[in-house]
């Protein structure tokens, strides 16, 4: 939309498009002002918009990249998992999609083994990055 001169009159398609500028900017501050902790001033509510704005647009990205790593080669349902997560601080929808990820991801399955893994996986671990150093000390 192209802005007409400020030194010409106004039209009220212009007038009506500050006003309802005006009434959006005015419902998202009560918006940000009804949620959480109440912000005293407009300065704080603005401030508070941007930063809920800034985490649903990584949690967006974030998700999108996990949905396009299904397809490509990467761990695709964790990124989706850790974008939903961010997302889920903010709108409520995404902690609904949130817990049905996790239900098809069997992530409580996952958690839940056997005692036994966690201090085998750590020490196959632990000798694996010893041999790998020693290798490259001995054999340089």
């Amino acid at each position: 939309m192209v802005m007409p001169d400020p030194s010409s009159p106004r039209t009220a398609e212009h007038e009506a498009m500050l006003a309802r500028r005006a009434r959006l900017r005015a419902a998202a501050l009560e918006a940000e002002r009804s949620t959480g902790t109440r912000e005293r001033t407009e300065e704080q509510a603005q401030r508070h918009l941007v930063v809920r704005i800034g985490v649903i647009a990584v949690g967006t990205l974030v998700t999108l990249a996990g949905v396009a790593m299904l397809a490509l080669p990467g761990p695709g349902i964790v990124v989706v998992i850790a974008g939903l997560g961010i997302l889920s601080t903010e709108v409520s929808w995404a902690e609904r999609l949130l817990a049905y990820a996790k239900r098809k991801a069997r992530v409580d399955q996952v958690t839940a083994q056997a005692p036994w893994v966690k201090p085998v996986s750590i020490a196959v671990t632990v000798a694996a990055v010893a041999v790998s150093v020693v290798y490259a000390v001995r054999w340089r």
